[in-house]
């Protein structure tokens, strides 16, 4: 990877009176091509999946875009686990004992999303909504220290969709999960062919927005088919 690194920096640094490009000291690649949006730890982290870590995540990937809206429920406490997996470790680890604070916080957070079904989907909702409106502003290419801008937006639209159309809550969260899934696992796979993969590399480095639409475009596209099928469940009830 790092030796990637190196090759998109010289193709990409000045160049001096002899034709060679000129390094400069320290910078291995333009702050331009990352902005606020951490590509380099993103990149590194699919790349170093397995093809059977990869194929995990297709896998989840297709049952959030096409049949999310079936399993819900299952899934809002499956996100609710290991939100409170992750809370639970931060504050047992402030307490002496991660362990123990990621079973409790899973547990217990678990439980909860049952009884409160509703307000657990309008909060991941809101989450959904906050991550597509950053995505959203940046393949707009708006500027990058606003962008939270785009994601407040998000937010605030996504957790109040729950109340006024719950069914499209769901499938706004179920598909952004499945378009984050997919585009993780097949990009994981594609970087298994060396050619392939250093070409996918370079368009991500060099163009920010790649990765936005990449988790854009799977997500109005499961929304739509989700939508389509819904229309033949007469008898599917979701309150």
């Amino acid at each position: 990877m790092n030796y990637l690194v190196h090759i998109l920096a010289q193709a990409s640094a000045p160049t001096g009176p002899d034709g060679n490009p000129v390094i400069v000291p320290n910078q291995e690649v333009p702050e331009a091509f990352f902005g606020s949006l951490p590509i380099n730890e993103i990149w590194d982290k699919i790349v170093n999946l397995s093809w059977m870590q990869a194929m995990v995540f297709v896998a989840f990937a297709i049952i959030y875009l096409i049949y999310g809206w079936r399993v819900f429920k299952a899934l809002v406490m499956i996100n609710f686990a290991a939100l409170g997996l992750v809370a639970g470790r931060f504050v047992g680890t402030k307490l002496g004992s991660p362990l123990w604070g990621g079973i409790m916080g899973t547990v217990c957070l678990a439980l909860v999303s049952w009884p409160f079904m509703k307000y657990c989907v309008s909060v991941l909702g809101a989450l959904a909504g906050a991550i597509l409106g950053g995505a959203i502003w940046r393949t707009a290419m708006l500027p990058d220290p606003l962008m939270w801008c785009g994601a407040l937006a998000g937010l605030i639209a996504g957790g109040f969709l729950a109340f006024s159309s719950f069914k499209f809550s769901i499938m706004l969260f179920t598909s952004l999960q499945g378009s984050v899934f997919l585009t993780i696992g097949g990009l994981a796979l594609l970087n298994d062919y060396p050619n392939l993969g250093a070409y996918l590399a370079k368009a991500v480095y060099s163009h920010v927005f790649i990765l936005p639409i990449l988790v854009i475009a799977p997500t109005v596209a499961g929304i739509l088919f989700q939508q389509k099928l819904l229309k033949q469940e007469d008898s599917w009830a979701i309150e």
